[in-house]
């Protein structure tokens, strides 16, 4: 029988991460996948920048065809100097949230050696909105607002991370997720041929367009399993 997929993006600057994840992330049944990017491949030394639109390029080259069932990133990843802000948690969540907006309803772990330090963050963020627009309290709300929209959890950078994540990962392994991750992996040139016109000659990728799901692709899907399921109830008869 074969396994059940599982990919999840990790943003650490640690090069041992990668082989950290391998090892010690298993679970019995599935195959696991870690993309594992390092945000500081993307810091331009020279100019004291960091290089956003590469970043975004890398993060939707290594994400190709896969569904993402979790997203993982370490708090502190470049320290603030001179005239260069600096780069947290908080920041690659906002990221990669634009380079996907459907990714709003995946799992965020954040972990840090010093999760005080990240939760004071937010609690300042959220301070300093509001000092800012004391008379208009509702746009001030919009950090609050994205907190409380997104799932996201924070844990100590520890040995401890590991059982996090992989309970994370059972818990995103829902019927859902498996049946749009084994609709995705087709190759995006795969010509839809089920006898309804609203999608024969059409492309998987270009009926689901993930990054803008609507009732259209919706209903492929359903179709899709409707006829699974047919082509399967006549076999076993």
């Amino acid at each position: 029988m074969s396994q059940i997929e599982l990919n999840y993006l990790v943003f650490d600057d640690d090069p041992e991460a990668i082989n950290q994840y391998h090892n010690k992330i298993k679970i019995s049944g599935c195959l696991i996948t870690p993309i594992v990017i390092n945000p500081i491949d993307f810091y331009d030394a020279d100019t004291n920048e960091f290089v956003i639109d590469e970043f975004k390029a890398e993060v939707t080259q290594k994400t190709k065809g896969r569904n993402i069932n979790l997203i993982i990133t370490d708090w502190n990843i470049l320290d603030k100097n001179n005239e260069f802000p600096g780069i947290k948690g908080w920041d690659i969540i906002e990221w990669v949230i634009e380079i996907k907006e459907k990714w709003k309803s995946r799992t965020f772990l954040i972990y840090s050696s010093d999760i005080k330090k990240a939760s004071d963050y937010v609690l300042q963020k959220i301070k300093k909105e509001i000092e800012e627009q004391p008379d208009d309290i509702i746009p001030s709300l919009e950090f609050i607002r994205e907190i409380i929209e997104l799932k996201i959890k924070f844990c100590k950078r520890d040995e401890q991370r590991f059982e996090e994540i992989k309970t994370l990962l059972k818990q995103s392994n829902t019927i859902s997720n498996v049946v749009l991750d084994s609709i995705i992996s087709f190759d995006e040139n795969t010509i839809v041929n089920t006898g309804n016109a609203d999608y024969d000659g059409k492309r998987i990728a270009d009926i689901l367009d993930l990054n803008h799901q609507d009732i259209g692709g919706l209903k492929f899907i359903r179709e899709f399993i409707e006829l699974s399921i047919a082509h399967y109830s006549n076999l076993n008869e």
